[in-house]
């Protein structure tokens, strides 16, 4: 019996120490901060805390390093660094952009067009300025998440002063045709917000090209540090403050700068077609994925597109598996996946995104979303696997 004891115990420990692997597949929920993030970051907390605001040298260079931050921002997604605004996430970008121009139109004009697979800070903030007399126009999605640009134009009236539509989708990773929306958008002299959030460092961003009126980008979902991000706001669109106080960032956000972590962004931002170069990898190891998922429950469900979607995020829907069940039996095994958006994960109810692609409640509830990172590997992918194909053994028997 002393010895049944003790191998109990010890295959205990060996499976704790052998078998237990830690594999994150949340990037889409935030990344980790990469080596040179964090090098400069400790860089500017040691030796440059200064005011930026102060006339003497340490606020001076606390100033340019600032100024550095903006250019490598604007130079990775092709912005003028005038028309880069640094906030404290980019939920804060989305709101400053919906309320000040929602303020600047109303009530000459007061509609705004958007999607209903938006990201919650887009869709809540439209909900809020709905009692404010605003009009908010979903255009209907497809299957995928994907906004017809055709649907758009059908809804554009004279009352009608911006569309709001998400570059990629943070939940099934699905791409939408911006360019095309914001070239349906100037026939009409209406404005356009795109949330790029997602897509920077996924898919490359030109918002030149997008030709969009503004932008909201984050730091953390860029192995930047978390508590920064940004706003593109084209030089020529009309933008009101939207924290008043002092003269920082040209007057429309005040508040004593957080130095060390717009130095951060930056060099998350310098480090940009780096991450854009592993895509190919990510992509590859997210198809392996996808093959094996399916070899091993042939029932499963994949929301998300096979073209037109970003290269490391997968939806899936199981029958009759619990999402919740599922992700505590990863995690106890040490692997990190998501449900859906990490902004509104807390919330129990069936995702927004997947209710307007059309899933039911429960086919809501039995989904998951998978999103690979650069450093996830072949064996990352393997482990996983190993283990949903061991659950779904003993859940079948």
């Amino acid at each position: 019996m002393i010895l049944n004891m003790r191998v109990t115990y010890f295959e205990k420990i060996k499976r704790l120490l052998c078998f237990k692997c830690q594999v994150y597949l949340d990037n889409n929920a935030t990344t980790c901060i990469s080596r040179p993030v964090r090098k400069t970051m400790n860089r500017v907390l040691k030796h440059y805390w200064g005011n930026p605001s102060s006339a003497y040298h340490m606020g001076k260079m606390s100033s340019q390093i600032i100024e550095k931050a903006r250019q490598q921002l604007a130079d990775a997604i092709h912005a003028h660094s005038h028309e880069i605004y640094f906030t404290g996430c980019a939920t804060e970008s989305n709101n400053a952009v919906l309320k000040t121009l929602s303020n600047y139109f109303y009530p000459k004009k007061k509609k705004i067009i958007s999607t209903p697979v938006e990201h919650p800070s887009i869709i809540n903030t439209l909900e809020f300025l709905k009692t404010q007399g605003i009009i908010v126009q979903y255009c209907p999605v497809d299957k995928y998440g994907r906004v017809s640009p055709m649907d758009i134009a059908k809804l554009i009236d004279e009352d009608t002063f911006l569309i709001c539509c998400i570059l990629a989708n943070n939940e099934i990773g699905t791409v939408n045709n911006v360019k095309e929306i914001a070239k349906i958008a100037k026939a009409h002299n209406v404005l356009v917000l795109s949330d790029c959030v997602q897509a920077f460092g996924k898919i490359p961003v030109n918002v030149k090209e997008l030709n969009v009126d503004y932008a909201s980008f984050s730091a953390h979902k860029l192995y930047g540090p978390k508590g920064i991000g940004a706003l593109y706001a084209k030089i020529s669109s009309p933008l009101e403050p939207f924290i008043h106080g002092g003269h920082q960032e040209e007057g429309m956000r005040a508040g004593t700068e957080a130095v060390h972590n717009i130095a951060g962004f930056g060099t998350a931002c310098r480090d940009v077609n780096k991450h854009l170069s592993h895509a190919e990898k990510i992509r590859d190891l997210k198809e392996q994925l996808t093959r094996q998922l399916k070899e091993s429950k042939s029932d499963i469900i994949i929301n998300s597109p096979e073209t037109d979607c970003l290269p490391n995020t997968i939806s899936v829907t199981f029958p009759n598996i619990n999402s919740g069940e599922l992700m505590m039996m990863l995690d106890y095994h040490g692997i990190a996946v998501s449900s859906g958006s990490a902004c509104s994960s807390h919330i129990n109810k069936p995702s927004h995104v997947l209710k307007a692609i059309g899933l039911s409640d429960q086919s809501a509830r039995e989904t998951i979303r998978i999103s690979l990172g650069s450093d996830t590997s072949a064996s990352d992918i393997q482990y996983t696997i190993k283990v949903m194909e061991n659950y779904f053994k003993r859940e079948s028997i």
